[in-house]
């Protein structure tokens, strides 16, 4: 049974995920290409001492796409189901509810991961060919919560879909657009070093935030 959920939950997310990838790719041709400019016109350790002392991130491009990625298969997920109420009966299947609900959202996050996983290697790699690795460090350490906002955005639009009210999709819009915002803080390198575990910890408890809404959903509930 759980076997033939994934593969609808694939079916509708395949060209979304395979996209994701293709932005990706892109974004990391940018970066890695304008930082190649960067070091031939420039001194190696001008560049470095523009990391250290003045803050370059040189990565910034792709603050906000695990976030657009998380919202995108979000919403290429949950929305056709809950448009055409193909939801309700999936959550009328012989299986627990909370069960059905919960394999949902692990699936997404599945393939939220792997594509994380795919940005996040190829910088760190591409990053230690040419920075020391105290840099390369401080580079991931910066990209924990930009990836974490990305869960959280999918998390939060899960439960927006999926929830029968206007008046709670508001309040969880509001909730969410604050939420995500203290995970893109401009902020120095490594700055949320000392709260990356609470941070963690808060986003994967987030993945419960659907289980109301979809309870209310199924039985037709405002």
């Amino acid at each position: 049974m759980y076997r033939a959920l994934a593969y609808k939950e694939w079916l509708k997310i395949r060209w979304f995920t395979v996209g994701a990838v293709g932005i990706e790719i892109l974004a990391l041709l940018y970066i890695f290409t304008n930082l190649r400019a960067i070091l031939e016109f420039n001194n190696v350790i001008a560049v470095w001492s523009s990391i250290v002392y003045k803050n370059y991130m040189f990565f910034n491009s792709v603050k906000y796409l695990p976030l657009a990625i998380g919202i995108t298969i979000s919403v290429a997920q949950y929305l056709p189901e809950v448009i055409d109420k193909k939801l309700k009966l999936t959550l009328h299947l012989p299986l627990e509810e909370s069960r059905v609900l919960l394999f949902l959202n692990l699936f997404g996050t599945m393939i939220l991961s792997v594509l994380n996983l795919l940005l996040v290697t190829v910088l760190i790699i591409g990053t230690s060919m040419v920075f020391p690795a105290e840099i390369v460090w401080a580079e991931f350490i910066t990209l924990i919560p930009w990836v974490l906002a990305g869960y959280l955005g999918y998390f939060f639009t899960s439960s927006i879909l999926i929830e029968p009210s206007w008046q709670r999709k508001t309040v969880m819009a509001i909730v969410g657009f604050f939420m995500i915002n203290i995970y893109l803080v401009d902020a120095i390198y490594g700055a949320y070093i000392g709260i990356i575990i609470p941070l963690l910890i808060i986003t994967l408890l987030y993945n419960y935030l659907h289980m109301l809404p979809g309870f209310r959903f199924k039985r037709g509930l405002k």
